[in-house]
């Protein structure tokens, strides 16, 4: 039987490369959510800021509306990103399991060589015993 060895590293060698496709997603979606804070702070800053200043109330409002604008273009950017990272965690879900099934493959013609291994050398064995045990019966 063919030795699957090389097989196994090649898809652990996909599924490591989809991990690595995965993780940069997740720390994009990371970084966006950190964006995203950072501008909800920087808004609530100038909030607190045009309370205590009437200067700075009457541009408010047209700074929390463009600032909300852009919390939500990093909203909609943070819904794809996520799309794409339930895209990816499916591919190395698959990628994994076409691993596992070679290595079960694998496996099991190993434990199947072994076995017909053992049983040759238990046969051999067998047939030592017997042939002592005729000769003993001859003389």
């Amino acid at each position: 039987m063919a030795d699957l060895l090389s097989l196994i590293r090649l898809r652990k060698h996909r599924v490591e490369e989809k991990q690595k496709v995965l993780s940069a997603l997740y720390r994009e979606a990371e970084m966006f959510q950190l964006k995203k804070q950072q501008m909800e702070d920087q808004l609530e800053r100038e909030r607190e800021t045009a309370k205590i200043n009437a200067d700075a109330a009457a541009y408010y409002g047209l700074y929390a509306e463009n600032m909300r604008k852009k919390i939500g273009k990093v909203d909609e950017a943070i819904q794809r990103l996520n799309k794409r990272i339930e895209a990816a965690q499916e591919d190395v879900r698959a990628a994994f399991a076409e691993q596992k099934k070679v290595e079960i493959i694998q496996r099991n013609r190993d434990e199947e060589e072994e076995k017909e291994r053992a049983d040759k050398e238990t046969q051999m064995l067998d047939e030592i015993a017997i042939e002592g045990f005729r000769r003993k019966e001859k003389e």
